[in-house]
């Protein structure tokens, strides 16, 4: 064989050898990107979640605090109602009770309506 054929082999098989390299390293550079893409997917996704969990945390404080709100309102209306149900039955009972047994004998001293004693 002879020099020229020899060095011809060479270039040939050289430059197949380059173009299937170079067609390798382009399908490692798209799995390289595939794979930085599905990272960058996966990061995005975690950070998603995060921020849904923070907005689902803000959302339960905002209710916990109008239900602390709800309830403050409550318990004032009740304490309102305990003091005006008490007092007005404080005065019924006790200040109307006495105008009316105001001259009347009652407890010990008042005098025994048996039937025996008549």
């Amino acid at each position: 064989m002879s020099k020229f054929i020899k060095l011809l082999i060479a270039v040939v098989l050289f430059s197949v050898g380059t173009q299937l390299f170079a067609q390798d390293k382009e399908v490692v550079k798209e799995i390289v990107e595939h794979k930085f893409e599905q990272h960058q997917m996966m990061k995005y996704k975690e950070w998603e979640a995060m921020h849904k969990r923070f907005h689902m945390k803000e959302k339960r404080k905002i209710q916990a605090d109008m239900k602390y709100k709800y309830m403050k309102r409550k318990k004032q209306k009740r304490i309102v109602t305990l003091f005006v149900v008490g007092g007005l039955s404080y005065y019924i009972g006790y200040e109307m009770g006495k105008d009316n047994y105001k001259n009347k004998k009652h407890g010990w001293d008042k005098p025994s309506n048996i039937w025996r004693d008549k």
